[in-house]
């Protein structure tokens, strides 16, 4: 008989749990917020079966999973990152395998998961939650400037600012403030975190647990734009650091994931490595979104996180062995000015290039762009793969000084 996995939205990243599960032989269920979501993200087809549900509402999806023609399904997995804390509130009255929803809602709220690593001894930054201006000014003077002052509950470094001073974070608090909404309509909280500024190179930890055992980690290596955002420009896997450097940072994530309780599955922990060593930045109870996993883990290691994640979720065990030790690679194309998109100069330098994998617009002439504030901001990307991680940084940096991103100046934007 197949197996019968249930998925929670499927969009983004998640779009590959869809293609993992069929190519498993499973029969897939897709509980949506709207009948479009398949055709919207790329998966129409490739489902046995939609329910409707509002997925910011546990009871909302139990609902539509028990109304539903299917009386035994095997499994229920979280398909997006808005949707874990969901998925397994549902779960856990479904009696079904996965993570807690006191792991999964400390992993989607920011302030939640800092009051975790505390009480466990996680090394964190100083942090503080304000409602209000007059909190925020308040908790500035304990933190001291720089810091960081990001929403609670959202993702894609949307409103996350640098704020160097009391006029600065007056003006950044007043603009955060009016973000009521995110992703797919979920509310975003009125608390606001600040924390302190955390200075040193960026890293991500892919870690997959089983029973609380490490079934696969590997560390990715971040690049940034600078201060006052910090959109992610490049993603090297795995990282070229030194191992003692590599050990400490796949300790500190470990601790931390665990710290919020996690058991089983992937998460994507992000760390930086500072002066007094390697602290948690946040914990994402999913896979690493931005291609990570559904390319770099793949075209390094030979490794589909998506089904293994789906074996775990069948067999409540799983085993991870890369078939290969490569490196992969991708960078994001952004505009350098704001107006109207008209062209990329140089893509041809990139798709000649030994070990292009391939390369994705995600705007079109005429579409307005900006610089980049936020993961939003991209207008394509491009992923390499090869035998050695530092040649490939070597090889995009190179490629990077041959692409010129065209925009038309226009005021109106």
């Amino acid at each position: 008989m197949k197996k019968r996995v249930i998925l929670i939205e499927p969009s983004f990243y998640g779009v590959s749990f869809v293609r993992a599960a069929r190519e498993l032989g499973c029969e897939v269920i897709c509980v949506v917020s709207d009948q479009k979501d398949p055709q919207k993200f790329g998966y129409e087809g490739e489902y046995d079966q939609l329910l409707i549900a509002d997925i910011r509402d546990s009871d909302s999806v139990l609902k539509a999973i028990q109304n539903s023609k299917y009386k035994r399904f095997d499994a229920i997995i979280p398909a997006t990152d808005y949707a874990t804390a969901v998925t397994a509130k549902a779960a856990e009255k479904l009696n079904m395998f996965g993570n807690s929803y006191f792991a999964t809602k400390c992993a989607r709220n920011k302030d939640l998961a800092r009051i975790q690593y505390a009480k466990k001894g996680v090394p964190s930054a100083k942090f503080a939650v304000a409602k209000t201006i007059d909190e925020a000014l308040e908790a500035s003077k304990k933190i001291g400037f720089p810091l960081i002052l990001k929403p609670t509950n959202t993702a894609s470094s949307i409103d996350v600012f640098y704020v160097s001073d009391e006029q600065q974070l007056r003006e950044r608090f007043l603009q955060i403030s009016q973000l009521k909404q995110s992703y797919m309509h979920f509310k975003v909280r009125e608390e606001y975190i600040l924390e302190e500024f955390m200075s040193g190179p960026e890293f991500s930890v892919e870690l997959f647990l089983s029973n609380n055992e490490i079934a696969f980690v590997e560390v990715t290596e971040k690049h940034t734009t600078k201060p006052p955002y910090f959109v992610e420009l490049m993603h090297v896997f795995p990282t070229t650091v030194d191992v003692a450097y590599k050990k400490e940072i796949i300790n500190t994530a470990y601790c931390a994931v665990r710290a919020l309780g996690f058991h089983n599955g992937p998460t994507h922990a992000e760390v930086k490595l500072t002066d007094a060593g390697a602290r948690v930045v946040e914990v994402n109870g999913r896979p690493g979104g931005d291609n990570i996993t559904s390319d770099l883990i793949k075209d390094a290691y030979g490794i589909d996180i998506f089904k293994k994640t789906v074996e775990l979720y069948l067999n409540k065990t799983v085993t991870i062995k890369p078939t290969r030790h490569g490196a992969a690679a991708i960078s994001f194309l952004f505009a350098n000015s704001k107006g109207s998109f008209e062209s990329v100069q140089g893509l041809d330098n990139i798709k000649t290039t030994q070990g292009f994998r391939r390369l994705e617009m995600e705007v079109s002439p005429g579409d307005k762009v900006v610089p980049p504030t936020n993961s939003d901001d991209r207008i394509g990307y491009y992923i390499l793969s090869g035998s050695n991680a530092n040649k490939l940084k070597e090889t995009i940096e190179d490629l990077n000084l041959k692409v010129h991103v065209i925009v038309k100046s226009d005021s109106r934007v």
